[in-house]
């Protein structure tokens, strides 16, 4: 099996990286730019075992479609994004071509190049400020937010990720 882990320098990215490493004999293929991520990171985890690494920004879409023509992918675990929530209120548009613009590529080559399995790693910001009432009073302490409670996110960063959602379920029923 080939994956394709997207920001797997970073910190959930490279521990998932690491967990595949140890626990199974995938072929992993990590692409970071290194904006966020660490190269001492990455080659921290070449010393579980050795596996390929492209330091490639996802912007540049003709370089990752590059990646595709030449590796058979299997799946792809997405986790490159921009996450600091005032930036994102700062600058909206970084966060909207580097979060949903270029996971709809990765959907897209997911498409083209036959990769039937996309796992996206989103965030609870696209929930915004869900209130819990309970008998008529909001209840915060020991509150849990789960998947099936309606989205509201109050910035660009969770807008962003929920875009990203319903462009890769969009995509899955038109593409069984």
């Amino acid at each position: 099996m080939n994956v394709l882990v997207t920001g797997g320098a970073g910190y959930i990215g490279s521990h998932v990286v690491k967990l595949l490493l140890e626990n199974t004999d995938t072929n992993v293929t990590v692409i970071d730019n290194l904006v966020t991520g660490f190269q001492s990171t990455i080659d921290t985890l070449q010393n579980i075992r050795p596996f390929k690494f492209i330091k490639a920004n996802l912007s540049n879409w003709s370089e990752i479609e590059g990646i595709f023509k030449s590796n058979e992918f299997d799946s792809i675990i997405h986790f490159a994004a921009s996450l600091i929530v005032p930036e994102s209120v700062e600058n909206p548009l970084k966060y909207y071509l580097n979060n949903t613009a270029n996971t709809t590529n990765l959907v897209k080559l997911a498409i083209e190049y036959g990769v039937k399995k996309f796992v996206f790693s989103s965030t609870a910001a696209t929930y915004g400020e869900p209130k819990l009432m309970e008998n008529g009073e909001l209840r915060i302490e020991n509150f849990k937010i789960r998947e099936d409670f309606p989205t509201n996110p109050i910035n660009p960063y969770g807008q962003s990720k929920l875009f990203s959602e319903k462009i890769i379920q969009d995509t899955a029923k038109a593409n069984p």
